[in-house]
């Protein structure tokens, strides 16, 4: 009896202890982001996006030295006066601007039309849009600015999500413990100790730097890498909510009609005698569709895809076939195919863009931008209409977004503007585009045939951009050793 007292006496201050900690923890409002509940990855370290500093007397806030190479340089007022309207932008490379930077993108387009479309305030869009941040990344980015008195959140995600490589392994169980755990500071400061001690190799944890992989498309990992995605949305739509800030998702609209899957890869049973012939035959529809000859390419390519569903460049080239044709139904199909079978998914997943439409449902605001590029397209099938390249739009289709990003605003009443808006955004946005430098949009070829023709290795596009380049600069020093390069 005495040694069971002794016990329960031991227990009992025990947890005294861990509940003195916990108010004192809770007293100096102690926490780390690493802590923030996330029950699929963990990261390093936290690096705020935006550092404060001080100019002229006043605290400014401008993009952290350390993720400059992500960003625009951005740079504003941390305090906001009174008539201010601050509109956070929030999304991948799409959203960054490339290949033009800010000045090319639906950010600098949205302030274009409110400031001349509603003049009684004085609008504040800051563009973070950032190279390769997938839904996660962009989820610590929204954390953040909600400390900076926004009044509106635009988000656009879906195209990264498979850059990094992850592992996932936490079941529900584990995941539901965490979340509970998640809420006391005594869990967020062992979290910490543990990770502080834990071996580098065995830690499942994303850098602070965002690392160029190509993530696995097994079923499996995309099945959780759709839950992932899933997770994030609705964790930044309950922070809006909670914040009483309101959000504007767009979903994210992809090239299908004019760019190839970037990589295709054989079902795993097929033999080598199989391979070589399902090759052959390959380049036979290849060849017979680039001299024009549809009407025979097709039964060839049917007969590949019959036997190998999953080589995405098959599709595309059915795909091209069935356009070629009229045949819009079935072509749309198979441009589909081929973007979800692309086994370097760099395009937004079907998936993805049905999550951020389902947020419409759930009191958030929703852009169906999918849709809005299918409308502006030949058979409603999405091309080099409006896209350089796999997913970053051309100017005009940044201007088409911010005048979309205008009619969501104002059918929601978070805007008034006048009866013939459209006519003074339209005015507007085709001015600024015609009084851009010839220099501007050499610097953007120069951005395309380097990512283009050298990092994602396709050198003749990145030729055909370049090329473009040298005929606005033909003497530009950057555009002639670019030249080099793609030889």
């Amino acid at each position: 009896m005495r040694n069971w007292k002794k016990n329960l006496l031991a227990i009992g201050l025990g947890i005294l202890l861990i509940l003195l900690l916990e108010l004192l923890l809770w007293i100096a409002k102690f926490h780390r982001p690493i802590c923030d509940f996330d029950p699929y990855v963990s990261f390093k370290e936290q690096i705020p996006v935006l550092a404060d500093t001080e100019y002229i007397g006043e605290r400014w806030l401008r993009i952290n030295p350390r993720l400059k190479a992500y960003f625009n340089p951005v740079a504003f007022r941390k305090d906001k006066t009174p008539e201010t309207r601050r509109i956070f932008i929030l999304g991948e490379s799409s959203t960054l601007g490339f290949p033009f930077g800010d000045q090319g993108s639906y950010s600098q387009f949205l302030k274009l039309g409110l400031d001349q479309l509603e003049p009684t305030h004085k609008y504040q869009v800051i563009n973070l849009g950032a190279f390769g941040f997938a839904s996660y990344r962009i989820l610590r980015v929204l954390k953040e600015v909600l400390n900076y008195e926004p009044d509106l959140i635009v988000l656009m995600t879906g195209q990264n999500e498979f850059l990094e490589k992850r592992e996932y392994g936490a079941g529900p169980k584990f995941i539901w413990l965490q979340e509970k755990l998640s809420r006391f500071r005594i869990y967020c400061l062992l979290k910490i100790i543990v990770l502080k001690f834990q071996p580098e190799r065995e830690r499942k944890l994303l850098s602070a730097d965002v690392k160029w992989e190509k993530m696995s498309t097994e079923k499996e990992t995309r099945e959780k890498i759709i839950e992932h995605f899933r997770f994030n949305v609705q964790e930044m739509k309950r922070l809006g909510q909670k914040q009483k800030i309101p959000l504007l998702f767009l979903t994210a609209p992809s090239n299908l009609k004019d760019f190839p899957p970037y990589h295709s890869i054989h079902r795993k049973d097929l033999s080598a005698a199989e391979l070589e012939s399902w090759q052959k035959d390959l380049e036979q529809a290849k060849k017979l569709s680039a001299d024009k000859k549809c009407d025979k390419a097709i039964p060839v390519l049917e007969r590949l895809i019959g036997l190998d569903r999953e080589y995405a460049d098959s599709w595309y080239l059915i795909g091209q076939c069935f356009y070629e044709q009229g045949k819009i139904k079935e072509a749309k199909f198979a441009f589909w195919n081929a973007l979800e079978k692309d086994a370097w998914q760099v395009r937004a997943l079907p998936e993805f863009n049905a999550i951020i439409r389902g947020a419409n449902q759930e009191k958030a605001m929703v852009l169906d931008l999918e849709k809005i590029f299918e409308d502006q397209s030949p058979g409603g099938i999405p091309g080099d209409n409006l896209f350089y390249d796999h997913c970053h739009p051309r100017l005009p289709a940044h201007a088409l977004i911010a005048r979309e990003i205008i009619a969501r605003l104002n059918q929601e009443k978070w805007l008034s503007l006048p009866e013939n808006w459209e006519l003074v955004y339209d005015d507007t946005a085709r001015s600024y585009e015609d009084n851009l430098p010839s220099s501007f949009f050499a610097q953007a070829y120069y951005n395309l045939a380097v990512e283009i023709g050298v990092n994602m290795c396709l050198k003749d596009l990145g030729k055909k951009y370049l090329q473009m380049g040298l005929e606005i600069a033909p003497e530009d020093a950057k555009l002639k050793k670019a030249a080099e390069i793609l030889k």
